[in-house]
């Protein structure tokens, strides 16, 4: 499978500064502790809500923190009194078409979930195989009817393949559960889907990709399931595989943040601005990161710990020597069509990377970050009908969730290191409904930063709105890194022009917006129109304010060139000796170019500074 990586470790080591800067103090035994010393935290609110007798937990909550607790060394009664609350909940009516599974929460009926048996039924199977010498005998003798019933829940859910982190939970549940109850068709049918998923990843790579919510927990799932497999062959199947998943944390890990950085497939727990701390579980117990992570769910806490506490996997050094190169070109894809591929550029000083593909209402297909201590927004882009662009405002989805909404839209980018061009077709957004509202919006860090708005500095302290155009070209600059963008073109729809402004609404993230208006007014239907915005984004380091002001100088230089023949939109931009060129046919609604210097795009699977890291380590399709 995996072949040795070719770089030396140890030279990375002594002459990568950003892996110094990365590199965690704290021994792993320290780690461990601390983050153990949260688990028994979440694991005592868990115990003590459920005092309540009005209390509505989360059914995965307790299923993990019996696991918590079992690995904590606490009395198996604590853990088993957990788990009997799970299983009461249980559907257990063989006639029932729910049988065997469970709600996503007590007392929630509007909330309705699928996926709740497979996050529920994880902790269940570990502690089986793992603690099951510490169990009671009564505890031992009810499980089985709960766990078979589960078992024929998760096989009736399908899980598109797409839906990588429920279809791998699935997956490590089938082997896990199934290994448990002696059931070997569920193990049977568990290692025939993970060979299906392993072959259709080799070509399309991670669908669902780099979420710093949802990536960690593919890999966990992995990684459960590698620890307790009592197959061998498969366990070096799964093993090749958590290397490849490291292979892309590693490779999208940004230092001067500490996080995972750049496009990802889903990210919305806190808004549109920041990514989620899910992830840095990960890096931190692995050694990468040196700040404790922020807080996170008692579910995802409790299975990062264990999955490590379990020992039976490190990352290897080779891998984790991906996040200290000081440059890196990241490119991956998530699946075969147009535009389902991934760039990312990093730098000590900043990050910058797009995609073009639409994943779904919570995707992040644009992100610059700018390294710094402070928590700044990063840069993005959406596509927004409640002058609400930062993913604050909230509304139910069909699950029941309260989640951020952005509008679809269709985007062809092209990206060379720090250059990006972007043309946006905002049709899809405005299919249904009626709208007073649609703005496309660049999202930029304002508060803390240096804000120059063509060439002028602004004053961002405080709410503000300032009136732009198609030419303007707004900086941003925080120590050794600056971000510039312009919104050249765009189109007004019912019969109203584009109106283009940078404004601030003094929103406690610090975050404000370029934003072109193509309609703002009385309620109305948009459908049926063709709706185009088209921008660009730059990156660089300028150390001094003359480079600064330099940078921005040959930003406002830079003329797009754009023709439209047979409803296809193409543009040209030129900076320095890099030229980009993108294209959509407006009436087929599909990209139909995107090149730089004259090359076609090449999609890899993973590959880091040009390096097949897909081929070397899960060997080609």
């Amino acid at each position: 499978m995996m072949q040795p990586l070719r770089w030396s470790v140890l030279l990375l080591l002594s002459l990568v500064s950003p892996f110094a800067r990365c590199a965690s103090p704290a021994t792993e035994t320290d780690r461990m502790s601390a983050i153990g010393a949260r688990v028994a935290a979440a694991c005592r609110e868990t115990e003590r809500g459920l005092a309540d007798p009005h209390a509505q937990p989360s059914v995965r909550q307790l299923t993990s923190c019996a696991l918590g607790l079992l690995e904590l060394g606490e009395a198996s009664a604590r853990a088993e009194q957990l788990v009997r609350h799970a299983f009461g909940l249980q559907d257990m009516d063989p006639a029932s078409p729910g049988y065997g599974t469970v709600p996503w929460q007590e007392g929630r009926p509007d909330i309705k979930d699928p996926n709740a048996i497979e996050f529920t039924m994880q902790p269940v199977g570990v502690i089986l195989l793992r603690h099951g010498d510490r169990l009671s005998g009564s505890f031992k003798r009810d499980a089985p009817a709960h766990v078979r019933a589960a078992i024929a829940a998760i096989r009736r859910h399908d899980v598109p393949t797409r839906y990588s982190n429920i279809h791998l939970m699935k997956l490590a549940n089938l082997l896990m559960l199934g290994q448990a109850v002696g059931d070997r068709e569920t193990v049977a049918e568990g290692k025939a889907g993970f060979e299906k998923w392993l072959a259709f990843t080799r070509t399309n790579g991670v669908t669902e990709y780099d979420s710093a919510t949802y990536t960690p927990i593919q890999a966990d799932s992995l990684l459960l399931a590698h620890n307790l497999a009592d197959d061998a062959e498969l366990k070096a199947r799964l093993k090749a595989v958590l290397d490849f998943y490291w292979a892309d944390m590693a490779a999208n890990y940004f230092a001067a943040r500490q996080t995972m950085t750049g496009p990802a497939s889903r990210n919305y727990n806190q808004g549109f601005l920041f990514s989620d701390a899910n992830v840095e579980y990960r890096y931190y117990l692995a050694g990468i990161r040196s700040l404790p992570p922020a807080d996170t769910l008692p579910s995802d806490l409790v299975r990062a710990w264990t999955a490590v506490r379990m020992g039976g996997y490190r990352p290897p050094p080779e891998i984790l020597a991906l996040a200290a190169l000081p440059e890196r070109e990241v490119r991956s894809r998530f699946g075969t069509g147009p535009g389902q591929d991934r760039y990312e550029w990093i730098t000590p000083d900043f990050s910058i990377g797009s995609a073009s593909a639409y994943h779904g209402p919570q995707d992040r297909r644009i992100c610059v970050e700018l390294a710094s201590d402070k928590k700044l927004p990063q840069v993005g882009f959406v596509v927004d009908a409640l002058d609400a662009p930062y993913g604050l405002v909230r509304s139910t989805d069909r699950g029941g969730h309260s989640k951020p909404h952005h509008l679809p839209h269709w985007l062809a980018t092209v990206q060379e290191k720090g250059f990006l061009l972007a043309l946006v077709e905002l049709s899809p957004a405005v299919q249904s409904g009626e709208f007073t509202n649609l703005a496309s919006n660049i999202l930029l860090p304002m508060r803390d930063v240096e804000v120059v708005l063509d060439g002028v500095r602004v004053d961002a302290s405080r709410p503000f709105l300032r009136v732009a155009n198609a030419e303007t070209v707004v900086g941003i600059r925080e120590g050794k890194a600056a971000v510039a963008t312009r919104l050249f073109a765009a189109d007004g729809c019912a019969g109203q022009s584009p109106a283009w402004t940078l404004e601030s609404d003094g929103n406690a993230t610090g975050a404000g917006r370029l934003a072109v208006h193509h309609y703002a007014g009385p309620t109305r239907k948009l459908a049926g129109q063709t709706i185009r915005c088209g921008f660009m984004l730059f990156a660089e380091r300028c150390e001094t304010e003359a480079d600064f002001a330099a940078f921005l100088g040959r930003v406002a230089r830079i003329q797009p060139t754009a023709t439209s023949v047979d409803g296809i939109w193409r543009v040209k931009a030129k900076s320095g000796s890099v030229e980009l060129e993108a294209g959509l046919d407006l009436g087929r609604k599909q990209i139909v170019q995107r090149s730089v210097n004259g090359r076609s795009w090449q999609p890899r699977v993973l590959s880091v500074n040009d390096r097949d890291l897909a081929a070397e380590i899960l060997g080609r399709p």
